[in-house]
């Protein structure tokens, strides 16, 4: 028999390392899908808005230097270009305003401080260039076209902000120009011809950093023709797309700016922003749809809660298969047994059909809540079959919950071409529910462990294909089920912290979190009647 070990390494050569991944049954990209949809032009990456302005300045000067010069000879040298900009902005913010948060480069700058005290100036070159013979590590950023490449490139382009054409990228000439002169406006001439020089010599001095402080992310945006162009395109309606079947454009990123404002204008001290999807999708199940971006909240959530059931499942299983090895048969009457016999399966038999569990279910008194907040103790410390029973009780409890809205899910996820994302709730009520529910709970129970161990290995196989490195978290040698890795269940993150800190840069929040008059003026102004 194999052991882990011995699988890794066969006689013969190396096999690819196993990775961790956070997504093992490969269901969470429906959610983020539907959060994309809800807040195009940012992720979880683009954290401070003035980079957007940053960039388009950049690439709008980079088009103004002469045919003939360095950095114009090669996709190379205009990556450099970008990244020399992005190292003294990171040089900047972390000498004159080290509290700010997600600054490109800042841990870089600051294990650099002293370099400027033994060469006299900051090594621009040496930092930021990235050649064919840099070292992984050695610079600010590993990735070649630097941050705007790697975080900020996809939403601009999603904004119509950027080109990118045959890897140059390179500013629109409407939307993006417009942004560049906004941002040029916030600056001086002289700021300007500093930053562009230090750029060229590859150098930056400890005196040029005042007379920089134009260029600093974090620079008051209220009254500015920059700040204005931020919040016209955070009103603005949502990115047209062919695809989608509405006569008046979306607007779930202006509906959504309100509802963030409007639950952080309430009384209560201990607000916590992330907590904004479950306050709408507890909404939604009492009071019903009110505007579009708060459907999608609701289906954003229904998502989450429907994967982390499954994930606290496949948690159970990875940990029982860690304990001891099984046969895949033997696996799966162990399971199954074990489960139905679980406590907190004892008000239903065995032999109970599924539909009338589901309808048991909703006589009782503990709250699909109950059983998604027990899912972190019982991965914490009460065991594996705590975790699976809480993990089936929640998925067959949120189908019953929302069984009623499942027409206006399926319309609205066809709207936005998300129906047929793998992961979706509809298509987990449909696998793991609806077909299984003239079923028993035994045969439910065995059939949905039997499908959880066949879609990760179907779903790692395919991600391996596509070049990624070696996911699977147990491996079947001789049917025999050998652990490799447990991995626990987790949700995802849907950009709130970038919408939070956009509202803060542009004034309306405070440092606190608090609404501001500017605020509280948007608050009104995007009003969903």
């Amino acid at each position: 028999m194999y052991s882990t070990a011995s699988y890794q390494e066969p006689f013969w050569a190396k096999s690819a390392k196993y990775v961790r991944g956070r997504d093992p049954l490969g269901v969470q990209n429906s959610s983020i899908s539907v959060y994309a949809v809800l807040l195009p032009g940012m992720t979880n990456l683009t954290l401070r808005l003035r980079y957007y302005g940053f960039y388009l300045w950049l690439l709008d000067e980079y088009d103004k230097l002469p045919s003939d010069s360095f950095f114009k000879s090669s996709t190379t040298n205009h990556y450099n270009f970008i990244r020399r900009g992005e190292l003294i902005i990171a040089y900047l913010m972390t000498t004159k305003a080290p509290q700010e948060q997600s600054i490109i480069g800042s841990d870089y700058a600051n294990r650099k401080k002293n370099e400027i005290i033994e060469l006299g100036y900051y090594d621009l070159a040496l930092g930021a260039d990235k050649l064919s013979t840099t070292k992984k590590g050695s610079v600010y950023w590993d990735y070649t076209s630097g941050a705007l490449g790697q975080y900020y490139a996809g939403s601009l382009l999603n904004l119509g902000l950027i080109d990118a054409k045959q890897r140059y990228f390179e500013r629109t000439q409407n939307k993006g120009a417009e942004l560049a002169q906004a941002f040029r406006e916030s600056l001086n001439p002289e700021a300007e011809r500093l930053f562009l020089q230090r750029i060229l010599e590859g150098k930056l001095y400890s005196e040029d950093l005042d007379r920089l402080m134009a260029f600093a992310i974090n620079k008051p945006l209220q009254g500015t023709a920059e700040g204005d162009f931020y919040e016209k395109l955070l009103l603005a309606p949502d990115q047209p797309d062919e695809e989608l079947n509405t006569i008046k454009p979306p607007e779930q990123r202006k509906e959504t700016l309100n509802l963030f404002l409007s639950y952080l204008n309430s009384e209560d001290e201990d607000l916590d922003y992330t907590e904004l999807p479950y306050s709408l999708y507890k909404k939604q199940l009492l009071s019903g749809k009110f505007s579009e971006a708060q459907f999608g909240w609701y289906y954003y959530y229904l998502n989450e809660q429907v994967h982390y059931s499954l994930e606290a499942v496949f948690w159970g299983l990875l940990e029982l298969m860690k304990s001891k090895t099984y046969s895949v048969q033997e696996f799966l009457g162990y399971v199954t047994f074990n489960t139905v016999a679980h406590e907190q399966l004892s008000h239903f038999s065995s032999q109970d059909k599924l539909s009338d569990v589901i309808v048991k279910l909703g006589e009782m008194e503990s709250s699909v809540d109950d059983h998604i907040d027990s899912i972190p103790k019982a991965v914490k410390g009460s065991g594996e079959f705590s975790a699976i029973t809480h993990g089936i009780i929640a998925l067959l409890g949120l189908y019953l919950e929302n069984e009623k809205n499942l027409l206006e899910v399926d319309q609205y996820a066809r709207r936005y071409d998300l129906r047929t994302k793998y992961g979706n709730a509809l298509e987990v009520f449909e696998t793991y529910v609806i077909k299984s529910k003239q079923l028993t709970l035994y045969e439910f129970v065995s059939r949905l462990v039997h499908t959880l161990l066949n879609e990760h290995i179907a779903i790692a196989y395919n991600k391996m294909g596509n070049g990624e490195k070696n996911l699977l978290k147990f491996i079947i040698e001789d049917n025999l089920l050998i652990h490799i890795e447990t991995m626990e269940p987790n949700f995802t993150n849907p950009r709130l912290r970038t919408l939070y800190n956009f509202s803060v840069d542009l004034g309306y929040l405070d440092k606190e979190g608090n609404l501001t008059e500017e605020g509280k003026s948007i608050l009104n102004q995007t009003s969903i009647g």
